[in-house]
């Protein structure tokens, strides 16, 4: 397959999408995604490409991103921050990270119920948490008589 970022582009921005948005539990496929669209939409618009090489470099300056700790990673990227380019990995990575089914079954989220009838009949009430028999409640909770 053909990319318009190189794959050293492609690397540090899979690592800067992670260290935005870290979730020790997704696998970088999760990540891959938001480096799919970057690429796509880099090469639909050659200014949009301009820009992620930019940031890329910004990043990856004076060493490369995929090299630096915890640390220097959110350092670096502090000093992106309000860039095209930061801003663009930002708002990508918002939407291909949490409106992926892949994301969703990794955080628990069973994803939208309309086309399942809703949630009402599908145990959203399922209170199990709560001891058996419920607590009763205190006919005086709340009252303010002294």
């Amino acid at each position: 397959m053909s990319h318009q970022l190189s794959d050293d582009s492609r690397e540090t921005a899979l690592a800067a999408a992670r260290t935005m948005f870290p979730h020790d539990g997704l696998p970088d496929e999760a990540y891959a995604k938001v480096v799919s669209e970057l690429d796509g939409a880099a090469a639909g618009d050659p200014s949009v490409a301009a820009s992620i090489e930019q940031g890329i470099a910004q990043l990856d300056d004076p060493q490369r991103f995929v090299e630096l700790d915890d640390d220097a990673r959110l350092e670096a990227l502090r000093r992106c921050e309000g860039s095209p380019f930061f801003d663009l990995l930002k708002a990508t990575a918002v939407v291909e990270l949490y409106d992926n089914p892949l994301v969703w079954k990794a955080f628990g989220y069973e994803g939208p119920s309309v086309h399942l009838g809703g949630y009402v009949k599908r145990g959203f009430d399922d209170l199990d948490w709560l001891p058996d028999p419920p607590i009763a409640l205190d006919p005086t909770a709340g009252s303010h008589h002294r």
